[in-house]
């Protein structure tokens, strides 16, 4: 009898257990609000949703969307103040009404996300309406980086629209609680100063993404040996030093009077450079980037190009590991110059391993011009070469001239396209 009732016993215990674990599963893939719902199910069902690990509050899906600001902040106090604190994976908040106003809400959220040891954390308090400016930073709600500190640590952080206090160097205050850090997005963010020791602090960081932020100069410092992968869009931007060394993807968005300074033991393999059109960036190609860009293996270039500059590279870089390039470039004054083919022709034989070329061609409307005189370019033999894809195509003697001299030039090609740009502008 006690066998019997010693396996019934465990039975029930095993099908006890596994309808926990349907359960967590189910309150595992709702939202907050639907996992809420559940508790009116049963008895079983009442408090699982207060051990929900995904705490995501957006004010901008259809679940929430009609909720005004104080609905919104009180169901979120709510559910915070009856969740169980144990396990909290995920905390995140999206609401384009909270401001420095509620800051108090805001203040005891992210104490909670701090006391309860979330991993991925994430603000966004961008307006639904965004102009794409940066909005002053008394408008803005402070966050003080060491309210995120916790023993565990955050692993991925991200923050929309708010100003990150920092503290002061020089007051000796140390920043605790991002040794496990790993990815890091800042986006309008405001007053960030001087992100040096903020960034020695991650040691384990290895993603990190900042636009539209106002910072005057950057430094990568050495300490953050695990970084991987950098992109920068910052306005105001005055100077940039990159001092990782584990740096493999670069994504550049700026103006070419930027200097960017590097370590000799940087070794990227991918980088996307983009320059606004509405100047010559040539030049600060091959003069600021093309030393360091040199080890990559994808290399995306967007720039301008004037056509009547005549200053070439005098002794240009060579890319010997670039295998795939992607170059966008938009013709500024003349393009019928031969200048034009001459300095895309540079960027060419500066890559002896080239593979895959793709080009892109534009340039501002133009009268119908009587075609320009040939360039006369002795081809430099490309052995690599496999396909070339050309887009933009309208019809202009530097184009043909330039689709002449990738024919003559790679003996290895296999197929070659060119696309006409829009009838608009297609002059053939």
């Amino acid at each position: 009898m006690d066998g019997r009732r010693s396996r019934k016993l465990d039975h029930e215990t095993c099908s006890c257990r596994r309808l926990k674990d349907l359960i967590h599963r189910v309150i595992s893939r709702l939202t907050v609000t639907e996992a809420g719902r559940t508790s009116v199910l049963s008895s079983r069902w009442r408090k699982r949703w207060t051990y929900h690990s995904n705490l995501c509050f957006d004010g901008t899906c259809s679940e929430l969307a009609g909720y005004g600001t104080d609905r919104f902040v009180a169901h979120v106090t709510t559910v915070l103040q009856h969740h169980s604190r144990l396990v909290v994976d995920r905390f995140e908040l999206r609401s384009p009404l909270l401001g420095k106003e509620h800051a108090h809400h805001l203040d005891r959220w992210f104490d909670f996300a701090a006391s309860t040891k979330a991993r991925h954390v994430a603000l966004d308090l961008s307006p639904l309406h965004y102009e794409h400016r940066i909005v002053a930073s008394p408008n803005k709600y402070r966050l003080p980086a060491n309210q995120l500190a916790a023993p565990a640590g955050i692993v991925s952080l991200l923050l929309v629209n708010v100003c990150l206090e920092l503290p002061p160097v020089s007051d000796g205050s140390r920043l605790l609680g991002f040794k496990a850090l790993k990815k890091l997005e800042l986006k309008f963010v405001v007053d960030l100063g001087d992100l040096t020791p903020f960034l020695a602090s991650c040691p384990a960081l290895e993603w990190l993404s900042i636009s539209s932020s106002l910072i005057g100069h950057l430094v990568v410092p050495r300490q953050a040996r695990c970084l991987r992968y950098l992109r920068l869009d910052c306005i105001g931007m005055h100077s940039i030093h990159l001092d990782a060394t584990s740096l493999t993807t670069f994504e550049y968005v700026g103006t070419s009077s930027i200097p960017i300074k590097t370590n000799h033991g940087l070794k990227l393999s991918q980088a996307s450079i983009f320059i606004p059109w509405f100047f010559d960036g040539v030049s600060y190609f091959w003069d600021e980037l093309s030393c360091w860009l040199a080890p990559v293996d994808r290399l995306l270039l967007s720039l301008g190009m004037d056509a009547e500059t005549r200053r070439f590279a005098k002794n240009p870089t060579e890319f010997i590991h670039l295998r795939h390039l992607t170059l966008f470039c938009h013709i500024l004054r003349d393009p019928e110059s031969p200048l034009v083919v001459l300095r895309l022709t540079q960027v060419l034989e500066s890559a002896p391993q080239l593979e895959h070329l793709g080009l892109m061609n534009s340039s501002d409307p133009v009268p119908f011009l009587s075609k320009a005189p040939d360039c006369s370019i002795h081809p430099h033999v490309h052995h690599h070469l496999k396909t070339v894809q050309m887009t933009g195509v309208i019809g202009l003697s530097g184009q043909l001239e330039l689709a002449k001299y990738i024919l003559l030039s790679a003996t290895a090609v296999e197929y070659m396209t060119l696309s006409l740009a829009t009838p608009r502008y297609r002059r053939v």
